[in-house]
């Protein structure tokens, strides 16, 4: 079940909150628990009963690692590597088993004669946020940083919590645990949480799903094929796409927790107006970047280290975060690909630390690196995306192929107007960021004291946008999310 389909808008929701707002306070977190299991049930009927497992093995495992217990060092190390490893076998197992013998098996294998078959194992649904989710619980456990769970139906509310339960944002236990026992539920965070998600669904429906029409037609188009301005039209519009794509989830999400009460960190910061690789990863996706840091470039050494180990750190957590991305090459390379560009710079920043670029240079420095990052991203394949990064820049001259239609054809009119306005949208803000600030805290706020006018217009927001968005979804039909494919 997802959040831009008519049974979750018009049939789960609804029937959630009704529940949810009905029951006493007490019970509230049994009926998100239940909420949660059936949403999840819904794409995953059998896995669900492995999910709920595991959750209680993760709960069981949180008990015994705590430092309070007081077992020794050596007895609690054990059973924390013991409960990674079942977590991350099942991550490696589902996502990454047909990779492994494909492309690392297969090669191997046909030079001795042999083939090895797809295994045709599917992808789990969200099973990468799931076991980050499920790490951080347990190492956080393990080091004393989160307060353990009272119960099991506290554990597993945290892993299951639907709003976040498939593409993020990636919570710690540590950010929501008190939460879980200790939450307001009134009628101005339901209000706020509602014009946050419309504005998440705004940005899915209204402008990542045309403009990634666009993106979808170009890179179906052999790349060797494509004139110069397909491609850059091609992964402009494939930039503007995911932002609002992934963004917009984020928004949903935090939006859906906020109407139970819950307040989820930010998971983006208009990442494309970032001046650097290193801004720009401070900026998307919080929560992986923030994830990562914690629990893989700080064990590793982090900044600490000398300045070689320091660059081999940054690979390793960017090749290991590509390959969390997907089973693929394209994904891989994609890692290696950021840990150089941020290996340069911190290498720039040590060398010469007084040299500073204009902001216009670094800010389009940043944003090329960024989308030729996209076209690895996007492409089927990595032979697929080297062609058309060799289109971009001039290095493969392509072959006129009758069948690639004009650029007016992608660029309509109403087409090239949804594009002004995303840009508008994602870079415009930061012209004046104390207005914007200012806008922000005012018409989504994060405490839960607000004015009845302000409700008034939130609701009335929510309800226009809700109703566009609908009519959006009825006559162009449904598109998952991105990042659903992770």
């Amino acid at each position: 079940m997802l959040f831009t389909t008519p049974i979750f808008l018009f049939f789960f929701l609804p029937l959630f909150f009704v529940a949810y707002w009905a029951v006493p306070t007490y019970a509230k977190n049994v009926v998100a628990l239940a909420g949660s299991i059936m949403f999840f049930a819904w794409g995953e009927p059998l896995f669900v009963f492995v999910l709920l497992f595991t959750t209680y093995l993760d709960y069981r495992v949180s008990l015994i690692i705590e430092p309070s217990r007081g077992l020794p060092e050596k007895q609690r190390r054990a059973v924390l590597i013991g409960g990674l490893l079942v977590n991350v076998g099942i991550l490696l197992w589902s996502k990454y088993t047909g990779f492994f013998l494909i492309d690392v098996v297969g090669p191997i294998a046909r030079v001795f004669g042999y083939s090895v078959g797809d295994p045709h194992i599917g992808l789990i649904l969200g099973i990468s946020f799931i076991t980050f989710h499920k790490v951080s619980f347990l190492v956080d456990s393990y080091k004393g940083r989160a307060v353990p769970p009272r119960n099991f139906l506290d554990c597993a509310l945290y892993i299951f919590l639907f709003p976040q339960l498939i593409a993020g944002p990636i919570i710690r236990y540590h950010d929501i645990g008190e939460q879980i026992h200790s939450r307001k539920n009134t009628v101005n965070n339901v209000v706020a949480g509602m014009m946050r998600f419309s504005i998440g669904l705004a940005k899915k429906t209204l402008l990542a799903d045309p403009i990634g029409g666009i993106a979808d037609k170009i890179f179906g188009f052999n790349a060797t094929s494509l004139p110069v301005e397909h491609v850059w039209l091609g992964i402009a519009a494939y930039t503007l796409q995911i932002y609002f794509d992934f963004s917009g989830y984020s928004d949903m999400a935090i939006g859906l927790a906020r109407m139970m009460g819950f307040h989820f960190p930010e998971n983006f910061n208009r990442p494309y107006i970032a001046r650097s690789v290193g801004e720009f990863w401070q900026r998307w996706h919080i929560s992986l970047s923030s994830w990562m840091r914690i629990y893989l470039y700080i064990p590793l050494g982090g900044n600490r280290a000398t300045p070689g180990r320091v660059f081999l750190n940054l690979w390793i957590v960017f090749l290991i975060s590509g390959f969390w991305h997907g089973a693929s090459w394209n994904f891989i390379v994609w890692g290696a690909y950021y840990g150089l560009f941020l290996s340069i710079e911190r290498l720039v920043s040590l060398s010469h630390p007084t040299v500073k670029f204009p902001n216009a240079i670094a800010q389009a420095y940043t944003i090329i690196v960024v989308m030729c990052g996209w076209v690895l991203f996007r492409s089927p394949d990595l032979s697929y995306a080297l062609n058309y990064l060799g289109v971009m820049f001039g290095a493969i001259t392509p072959v006129r192929d009758p069948t690639v239609p004009d650029l007016a054809f992608f660029l309509t009119k109403l087409n090239a107007a949804t594009m002004i306005l995303a840009t508008a949208l994602a870079v415009l803000p930061d012209v004046s960021p104390r207005r914007f600030a200012t806008w922000r805290k005012s018409y989504l706020p994060t405490n839960d004291t607000v004015s009845g006018s302000l409700i008034l217009i939130q609701f009335s927001t929510t309800a226009a946008l809700i109703i566009v968005c609908s009519m959006a979804m009825l006559s162009s039909g449904y598109a998952p999310f991105l990042y659903f494919r992770f």
